[in-house]
C-alpha cells in the first residue's frame, strides 16, 4: 500500500509540472503573423498615421516591412512606437522607457524591427504611428507586434 501511495503522489507531482509547463509556455508566444498596412503619407502631415493596434505579447520589437509606395515619390518614412489599450485606442508614446516619443527613419523599403517599449509600460497593443519624411504618396506592407527574425534595426 505504501509503494501505491508513493507513485500515486509522483503522479500527481509530475501532473502538476507537466500543466505548469503548458502555462508558461503559452504565456511567452509571440504575436508574428503579419498583418497588412496602408497610408498615404507626406511630409505637409502633422498627424501621425496609426497602424490598427495587435496584442502586444512579449518585449519584443515591432517587426515592419515597408513593401511598395504608389502614386507619388515617397522614399522615406519617419516611424514611432506607440501602445494603447485596445485595437483602435487612444495612441500613447512608447519609445522609451519612460513613455516618451522617439522617431526612426526607414530610408527606403525594407524590413526593419522597431525598437519599443510597450509591453513595459504595461499597454495590451501596439500601434505604430507614420508620417512621411521625403515625398509624398501611398506606402504600404505588412507588420508584426512582436518580432520573431533578424532585421535591420531603426537607430
Amino acid at each position: 500500500m505504501r509503494v501505491k501511495n508513493k507513485v500515486m503522489m509522483l503522479l500527481m507531482a509530475l501532473m502538476l509540472v507537466v500543466s505548469g509547463m503548458g502555462v508558461s509556455a503559452t504565456s511567452f508566444a509571440a504575436n508574428t503573423s503579419d498583418d497588412p498596412w496602408s497610408f498615404s503619407l507626406g511630409v505637409k502631415m502633422t498627424t501621425m498615421q496609426h497602424i490598427v493596434g495587435r496584442r502586444k505579447d512579449n518585449d519584443s520589437k515591432n517587426y515592419i516591412y515597408w513593401s511598395s509606395t504608389y502614386g507619388g515619390n515617397l522614399s522615406k518614412i519617419t516611424i514611432s512606437p506607440f501602445g494603447a489599450n485596445s485595437a483602435q485606442g487612444k495612441a500613447y508614446p512608447a519609445g522609451t522607457k519612460s513613455g516618451g516619443e522617439r522617431r526612426y527613419i526607414m530610408n527606403q523599403t525594407g524590413k526593419y524591427a522597431l525598437t519599443n517599449f510597450v509591453y513595459e509600460l504595461g499597454y495590451k497593443y501596439a500601434r505604430p504611428g507614420m508620417l512621411g519624411n521625403k515625398g509624398s504618396g501611398g506606402a504600404k506592407g505588412v507588420w508584426s507586434p512582436d518580432c520573431a527574425g533578424s532585421y535591420t534595426v531603426l537607430q
